[in-house]
């Protein structure tokens, strides 16, 4: 048995509320999860164990009003942080939920000594200059206080989606890749497989990281290796490239039948676009009983510089 880690998501306005209920019909376990807003009419479609409504008083409410709101609930938010382990935060920032409360949150958290991942969307051009402006305020105190930053740039939709593709189809492979790689970490911790990765190596590769991506691959049966690495090539849709990669996490879940030349292959080909050639690689495989028999392969890549 592994040693029990305390891992809680938080999903902050109505991106991080979308991308909760996302995790939860997905059925990802070993998580707490927990949502933020200001807004009551978001705050009650989360379906999050915990969902918190922090009331500011007006309908629509300033960056600033909602940072004061949330450092007022700094004891209530120490309680639900005290004993995490590790602790996902997940926001669009722009707005004043997302810019106001996000850093509040990583505030307290660092002064419990909680490992922070933060999974930020950054706005569109289009949005405008002021929220623009809030963005990169709210974002600079995000850097400030989190140990790992993921930066989804909300432009780079336009380059990995057919343009008469409703918007929501978008944002679902957002969801999608952000879920797999949580669950990668959230796995590695919380099963049991064959060269074990634990916390220390967790915190290898993501403390003090910047151009954080994630990567996601997966096959069944004689061709699974090639279609892994196929998907693992495509462009991405967060900040940082592979290629620049310094520190990198892979994890594979398979069947028991999982053979190391598969694990080989598909390694070395991540290593052979990676342009530093001595990086911190780490990798481990979770054994999973229903990829049994049809030979499938998932791979999930988190890496940074």
């Amino acid at each position: 048995m592994k040693e029990r880690i305390n891992i809680k998501v938080i999903g902050i306005g109505g991106m991080g509320i979308n991308f909760v209920n996302f995790m939860i019909v997905s059925r990802v376990r070993n998580v707490e999860y927990i949502t933020i807003d200001t807004d009551s009419k978001n705050s009650n479609m989360s379906r999050a164990e915990q969902k918190i409504f922090l009331d500011t008083g007006v309908p629509k409410c300033g960056r600033d009003l909602a940072e004061r709101v949330a450092f007022q609930c700094e004891r209530q938010f120490h309680n639900l942080l005290k004993g995490t382990n590790i602790l996902f935060l997940i926001s669009g920032i722009g707005g004043a939920t997302g810019s106001g409360i996000t850093p509040v949150i990583l505030e307290i958290a660092k002064k419990l000594r909680i490992f922070t991942i933060s999974i930020i969307a950054r706005p569109f051009y289009l949005e405008g200059f002021e929220i623009l402006k809030i963005a990169n305020a709210g974002m600079k105190k995000i850097e400030k206080n989190t140990n790992s930053l993921i930066v989804i740039p909300n432009e780079k939709l336009y380059n990995h989606i057919d343009r008469k593709e409703p918007l929501e189809m978008a944002y679902k492979q957002v969801n999608i890749l952000i879920k797999e790689g949580i669950e990668g970490i959230v796995n590695i911790l919380t099963e049991v497989g064959f060269m074990n990765i634990d916390f220390l190596d967790i915190k290898s590769v993501l403390n003090n990281s910047k151009d954080v991506i994630i990567r996601v691959g997966e096959g069944t049966g004689d061709k699974a290796v090639d279609n892994i690495i196929e998907q693992l090539m495509k462009n991405n849709l967060f900040e940082g490239k592979l290629e620049n990669a310094k520190k990198i996490l892979i994890s594979f879940t398979a069947g028991h039948s999982v053979s190391l030349s598969d694990i080989g292959i598909i390694t070395e080909k991540i290593s052979s676009i990676i342009k530093d050639k001595n990086p911190n690689l780490i990798w481990g495989v979770i054994f999973n009983p229903t990829y049994d028999g049809i030979e499938k392969i998932k791979t999930v890549i988190i890496s940074s510089i």
